[in-house]
Formats: C-alpha cells, sequence, structure tokens
C-alpha cells in the first residue's frame, strides 16, 4: 500500500501546474473542503439520548452517590458502635 502512494504522489508532482486555471483549482478545493466538512461533522444525537444524557442518568447517578454515601456513613457509625 504504501508503494502505491508514493508512486501517485510521485506522479502527482510531475504533472504540469497549469493543467487547471486558478480559479478551477479554487472551486475544485473548496468543494473538497465542503465535503470533507460534511463527513466529519458530528451528527446529532437522538432525542432519546438527549433525555437520558440531560435528566435520567444524572438522577441515576446522583441516587447512585447518595445511596454510597448513607451507607458508607452507617458503616462507619456500625464501626464506632453509634448506631
Amino acid at each position: 500500500m504504501m508503494g502505491e502512494d508514493d508512486l501517485a504522489s510521485a506522479g502527482l508532482r510531475h504533472l504540469p501546474p497549469e493543467d487547471v486555471s486558478a480559479a478551477r483549482a479554487q472551486r475544485l478545493r473548496e468543494r473538497c473542503h465542503h465535503e470533507l466538512r460534511k463527513r466529519t461533522a458530528p451528527e446529532p444525537a437522538p432525542a432519546s439520548a438527549v433525555v437520558w444524557r440531560r435528566t435520567i442518568g444524572p438522577a441515576l447517578i446522583g441516587a447512585w452517590g447518595a445511596i454510597h454515601l448513607i451507607v458508607t456513613f452507617r458503616t462507619a457509625a456500625a464501626l464506632y458502635g453509634l448506631f
């Protein structure tokens, strides 16, 4: 694969620069950049993912944290004979 890339690059270097007008080259470059931006732009998340990320996920994490904190305090209190 690397050899093919090198051959292609070498072939491109030997092309005369005046084959394409400057205006045409600019239009092609802009089209290429537009296509590349379209392909790499992140797709918007579906509504269910937004609901999960904004409400359900934080609520579950908060509940888990609260339960962990309560269990930790109860364990510490039992260790020291307070409960």
